[in-house]
């Protein structure tokens, strides 16, 4: 007998103070509870407000409706069929971005529920596990000095990270100062630390194959998002860059991911599980294997997109590192609750049913309201 859908809630939170420099934490979560009484709990790093509207919206008509409406009473019991009978809902109004991303909040929330039902991990119901643990990196924002860039980057190793990520602001503007910056980083955390740089889409091809070359002698793992998302005729320019090069953490869908691997022009892909989804996810994970290019989690939400992430690197025919972000962040520290460790330079694969992590409502009341 089916165990069909009861409820689908949301919850928009927002934090105070700042991280680094993106501003306030922000987060968008969503709560599915089957008749079953069996919980499952996604989250996507998107616009909180307006993903929440893409699931509270009404039900105009087969092709044009808000999720909820289409989803409390599907049977829960199989993700991927209800990721159809989201997209299907979708599909005259939202192919891509907000809409995909509270897709895969809810894809996320539909599989820690599969996996309670069958007191499985998640990754048990992906496919066969090749790793159980996974390297993990620092991700971190540049500080406004060199000299504070480099304590940032020196705590990050003392915490025990044998690999570290910083780039954006203010990286991209200046030739001379974004060599100064990676020669900093390399200085400050010694030869035997991984060291990844973050263009934060600052450059343009040509520019971007100048930097690859100009950072080249820092022994750097990727150069990350160099080049604008959309621009596929840039990253074809890129398959002889002098470093590796990775990207894909702004897509949201299957066809986009593809369409980038296409290139040639990428050595490592990035996959945020919160707003691509497992389910869609995996079909990336296998185009991916033929192509024989490893992917990579983004993750700069928190502890349920981590968790899913792992999920997801355990059963991916390569990976190389897991992204944790390391940057002060009170909504991530309350979510958390060091539930993934850092131990010995890697974090564990969940092992417990589900996505092997827990949610406290009340925290998430708490942020909802205001009242951190």
């Amino acid at each position: 007998m089916a165990d069909r859908i009861a409820s689908v809630e949301t919850f928009v939170l927002s934090g105070k103070g700042a991280q680094g420099a993106y501003g306030a934490p922000y987060g968008f979560v969503v709560k599915v509870t089957s008749e079953d009484g069996l919980i499952g709990y996604g989250e996507s790093d998107t616009m909180p407000d307006v993903a929440a509207a893409v699931v509270d919206a009404p039900y105009l008509n087969g092709l044009m409706s808000g999720l909820r409406a289409v989803l409390v009473g599907a049977d829960s019991s199989d993700p991927s069929a209800v990721w159809q009978v989201m997209r299907e809902a979708t599909s005259n109004w939202g192919r891509d971005g907000v809409t995909r991303h509270a897709m895969a909040a809810i894809d996320i929330a539909l599989w820690d529920i599969a996996g309670k039902r069958a007191g499985a991990p998640v990754h048990a119901l992906l496919g066969k596990a090749r790793r159980n643990r996974v390297e993990a990196y620092a991700s971190h924002p540049l500080g406004a000095t060199l000299d504070e860039t480099a304590a940032f980057a020196g705590d990050l190793v003392r915490r025990g990270f044998g690999a570290v990520k910083f780039g954006w602001d203010p990286l991209g503007s200046d030739e001379t100062h974004d060599v100064a910056i990676v020669r900093t980083l390399r200085e400050a955390i010694g030869n035997g630390i991984g060291l990844m740089i973050d263009g934060g889409m600052a450059w343009d091809a040509e520019a971007a194959l100048i930097r690859a070359r100009l950072f080249e002698p820092f022994d750097i793992r990727w150069l990350e998002e160099p080049l604008k998302a959309y621009d596929l005729t840039g990253y074809e320019k890129l398959e002889d860059a002098a470093v590796p090069i990775a990207a894909g953490e702004m897509a949201a869908t299957y066809e986009e991911l593809s369409l980038l691997m296409s290139t040639g022009g990428i050595d490592v892909l990035q996959v945020d599980i919160s707003r691509v989804g497992l389910t869609e996810a995996m079909r990336v994970a296998a185009l991916a294997e033929a192509l024989d290019i490893p992917c990579v989690n983004h993750t700069y939400s928190y502890v349920l997109n981590a968790a899913a992430s792992l999920h997801f690197l355990a059963v991916v025919h390569r990976t190389a590192l897991f992204e944790c972000q390391a940057t002060e962040n009170e909504i991530r520290r309350a979510l958390d609750r060091d539930q993934l460790p850092l131990v010995d330079g890697g974090v564990a694969v969940p092992q417990g049913p589900g996505l092997g992590v827990v949610v406290d409502d009340e925290v998430l009341l708490k942020f909802v309201s205001g009242e951190s």
